[in-house]
């Protein structure tokens, strides 16, 4: 994925996120998780303590500072790429979380059909940003450091953080915003793990005459490769098979890299596989 595509990834995606908290969330009294919700947290705070009725909506501002700390934690443990272009989601979110209006009443009477709606719109949206490779700031950022160190889904590591805002959150609110704001957490989670290609698998099977193709996937994909020598039935003809197991995010670059080094091999690709064992799951 070229740059521009990947910028273009990162602002759509992340003024889809912004969208689905200020037309739906916001308006139905539902918390996000993570850093989103201790902003709305604190924005709700600040003007219901000091009656302070700015002009502007003020919640992207307090999300982009809180943002700023874990960005510098970020910096030296997180490649700078990965750290510029989620930069750019914070910055976009504040900006779209600054311009979106509120509406007065929700725009959707049901408060269950809010959370649907905000979940598959937001996390749709946070799934662009990972396509990308980069996230949508917060708890992503310190998402992808931990999964760096164990594996695991993102969607479950944002759910289990945000379990425990949540329980936090039960002390400050009635029972009925909590559950919720829990089960935003849930569809949202739910919909990560459904949108994000990093957690959906694909087998690619390469017939070749080219054997460096093998040393190539595994240099740079840094896939494993199952090799065996095969025979062609019908042209008489010696060739080799290659199997590896890939991220579906990571199929343009496999499918490049055989074109690259073979341009006449014949690949089979088999998508939405069920991987049991020793396959790696990378979140960027």
């Amino acid at each position: 994925m070229n740059n521009i595509k990947r910028i273009s990834y990162v602002i759509v995606g992340s003024c889809l996120f912004a969208m689905s908290v200020n037309l739906f969330l916001i308006p139905a009294s539902i918390y996000n998780g993570g850093i989103t919700g201790i902003a709305q947290l604190l924005r709700d705070g600040i003007m219901n303590t000091f009656n302070i009725h700015p002009s502007f909506d003020i919640f992207g501002l307090i999300n982009l500072g809180l943002n700023i700390p874990i960005f510098i934690f970020a910096w030296s443990r997180l490649s700078p790429k990965f750290v510029q272009l989620s930069l750019l989601s914070i910055i976009t979110q504040t900006v779209a979380l600054t311009l979106i209006p509120i509406p007065k009443s929700p725009l959707v009477e049901d408060v269950f059909i809010a959370i649907v709606l905000a979940g598959i719109i937001g996390s749709f949206g946070a799934s662009l940003a990972f396509r990308a490779k980069a996230s949508s700031g917060g708890l992503d950022v310190i998402g992808f450091y931990y999964s760096q160190k164990k594996k695991g889904s993102l969607g479950k590591i944002y759910l289990i953080i945000n379990s425990i805002i949540y329980l936090i959150c039960l002390v400050v609110y009635d029972v009925q915003t909590a559950i919720y704001s829990l089960v935003y957490s849930f569809v949202f989670s739910w919909g990560l793990d459904r949108f994000h290609e990093h957690n959906l698998e694909a087998s690619v099977m390469v017939f070749t005459k080219n054997k460096d193709i093998k040393a190539h996937v595994i240099s740079e994909i840094h896939r494993g490769v199952t090799h065996w020598e095969g025979f062609g039935a019908y042209t008489g003809t010696s060739m080799d098979v290659f199997v590896t197991i890939v991220a579906q995010s990571e199929l343009s670059d496999v499918k490049r890299l055989i074109r690259h080094h073979d341009p006449s091999a014949f690949v089979i690709v088999t998508k939405n596989l069920k991987v049991d064992g020793g396959f790696e799951k990378r979140l960027i």
